[in-house]
């Protein structure tokens, strides 16, 4: 909004200093041609009157008992000096003694001057200037006009690409309204509302997926906890119809691992729904990568683990922000995924580049067909051969929600190294060193 504050206001004040000096010089320039048009034509009554009172005058015995009868108003009056008194330069004194008028003009009024000859006198015949120039008041009034509706017009002008990028924005809201959660708005880059934009297309974004994370966790679920509630059921029953007690310890140990496997679901649920409503609390701050890397490691090594590790760190350190809790969550999901579709090694290799941490999770597997990847990132997706894998499919789901939270990035790829799936985390927030 800062950029349509300060395009306003540079619109305004471009307008109001071009129009106000553009008609200004327009009504100056009329002004002093308009002068010239009314000395030949709007003074011609005038002069008329002066020769009829300049002849009328000059017949009379007593001129200033004439004159002094002459009723003045505040706009036309008349006078009578000597003409010893009405000093003129050589240039006009000839035509002046002739009988041509002599027209004197004063910011206030204009004085035309007639000789007597008879009486050797100077008749002043005073008109005030607003009875000459009387079309001005309709020349500024329509130039005001005009700078208004300039100003209207400029104005539109620069509202109208804001109308129609709110056009489009209310349109886009409507589409979304209407159930279509694929629409996205794309306005132009120099739109004052780009801002906006963004945000209308990220909520969009999110909208689409939480809807289609609903839907999908509807389907999964039910399908997850079917299968553990029939076998309760179907353990139930099994114990009511039996009196054996290694058949029915049989029977609760099964039920047992039934109700473990719902709580797990559970938790998992519980885990993604938090982090997908942002319901957690992000604590950032300086951690070591490759240290978090080895604790997570360590605790993967365990006797019945038979893969064999490898860990590659390239140019160190590796320190990020992030929140310790959530980044180990992230590692482990990463190492458990690699643990369950690797054959029997797993390479993992750190490295900074261009100022950005690449972490990477690679494993001999069979590899995730390029089709299939970004559904693996969705809850309750598995690989092709997830019939022989536990787990409810949750794991890339919270890796991927994660790498959002700390403005991250999750790349898969194929592993050239060990043939089979590669996953990549970029890290951009790094610790000051």
């Amino acid at each position: 909004m800062k950029k349509l504050t300060l395009s306003l206001i540079a619109v305004i004040l471009f307008t109001i200093y071009a129009l106000g000096w553009g008609l200004d010089e327009l009504f100056s320039q009329y002004q002093s041609n308009d002068q010239e048009t009314i000395n030949a034509d709007e003074l011609s009554p005038y002069i008329s009157l002066g020769r009829y009172l300049a002849k009328n005058i000059d017949q009379q015995s007593n001129t200033q008992q004439f004159v002094d009868s002459w009723e003045d108003t505040q706009q036309l009056s008349l006078t009578v000096t000597s003409l010893d008194e009405f000093q003129l330069p050589m240039s006009l004194q000839q035509s002046f003694n002739q009988g041509e008028p002599l027209m004197l003009e004063s910011d206030e009024n204009i004085s035309i001057h007639f000789i007597l000859p008879k009486h050797q006198q100077v008749m002043t015949l005073v008109v005030e200037r607003s009875l000459v120039f009387k079309g001005n008041d309709k020349i500024k009034i329509t130039l005001t006009l005009v700078f208004y509706l300039g100003i209207i017009f400029i104005l539109f002008i620069w509202l109208y690409p804001l109308i129609r990028d709110l056009q489009a924005l209310k349109r886009g809201a409507k589409v979304v309204g209407n159930g279509d959660l694929t629409h996205r708005i794309n306005m132009p880059k120099r739109s004052y509302i780009t801002e906006v934009q963004d945000e209308f297309n990220r909520m969009a974004n999110r909208i689409e997926t939480l809807v289609s994370d609903n839907e999908m966790l509807g389907n999964a679920v039910a399908h997850d906890l079917r299968t553990p509630l029939a076998r309760l059921r179907f353990g139930i029953e099994m114990l009511q119809d039996t009196d054996d007690h290694i058949k029915r310890k049989k029977y609760e140990n099964r039920m047992n691992n039934d109700i473990n496997e719902m709580e797990k679901l559970v938790d998992v649920l519980l885990c993604y729904a938090r982090l997908e409503q942002n319901m957690v609390a992000i604590d950032k701050h300086e951690l070591n990568l490759l240290s978090s890397i080895h604790q997570c490691v360590d605790a993967f090594k365990t006797p019945d683990n038979n893969n064999s590790w490898e860990i590659e760190a390239v140019s160190p350190p590796y320190l990020v922000l992030a929140d310790e809790k959530y980044l180990n969550m992230l590692i482990n999901n990463l190492l458990k995924n690699a643990v369950q579709y690797s054959k029997s090694k797993i390479k993992i290799s750190l490295e900074q580049v261009d100022g950005q941490v690449h972490f990477s999770v690679e494993d001999d597997g069979v590899g995730i067909p390029r089709h299939k990847r970004q559904d693996l990132l969705k809850p309750f997706c598995r690989g092709s051969d997830s019939n022989e894998i536990t787990g409810f499919g949750m794991g890339l789901a919270i890796v991927d929600r994660i790498t959002q939270w700390h403005n991250s990035q999750l790349f898969i790829d194929d592993s050239l190294t060990l043939g089979g799936a590669k996953f990549t985390v970029i890290f951009s927030q790094l610790a000051k060193t």
